[in-house]
């Protein structure tokens, strides 16, 4: 298999410009596989990001190369790509802690019979929220991580809770005039 591989050396000071390249490598789902080298799976994209750390690397008074690596070991390629699964099943766990705080709060709310137009503006928020926050981890989640299936059934649940719970609430509203 085919990697994209960044490899480079930048100062240690200032470091604000060593932790950009960091978050930016995050961001985009690369792998740290040996310090300052990232991988990602060859695509134009992972090109195109690669050249661009390369650019800011280099304007930081840093060293950078990209390059593709060829890996014929098949072990090792799902080694690589179980390790990409592992940084994905991190961040779809978290992801379904928030939808269980979301579960929470329509059940507190609901509990509290506090049944206004404002909870469903600020669930409605918090729904957009945990799908803006998805579509992020789907696209750095090159290898169809396992978790993803739980979690979009959890953002449809979720989904489901508020449209039941925005439901009572014009209930109440009509029933009070």
């Amino acid at each position: 298999m085919n990697w994209r591989t960044l490899i480079y050396q930048i100062p240690r000071e200032p470091q604000k410009n060593r932790m950009a390249v960091w978050r930016k490598l995050k961001s985009i789902g690369a792998l740290n596989v040996f310090q300052s080298i990232w991988i990602l799976p060859d695509t134009e994209e992972a090109e195109e990001e690669f050249n661009k750390l390369e650019e800011q690397i280099n304007n930081s008074g840093g060293q950078s190369i990209s390059c593709i690596t060829l890996i014929e070991d098949e072990n090792k390629n799902k080694k690589l790509i179980e390790q990409f699964n592992k940084e994905r099943e991190l961040d779809y766990k978290e992801l379904i802690e928030k939808c269980d705080d979301f579960v929470a709060e329509i059940d507190k709310e609901t509990k509290r019979e506090n049944y206004t137009f404002a909870e469903i503006e600020e669930n409605e928020h918090e729904i957009k929220k945990l799908s803006v926050w998805l579509k992020k981890i789907e696209k750095k989640d090159y290898f169809e991580c396992e978790l993803k299936l739980e979690i979009l059934r959890r953002i449809d649940e979720c989904s489901e809770l508020l449209n039941q719970f925005s439901n009572k609430v014009f209930e109440v509203d009509d029933s009070s005039k």
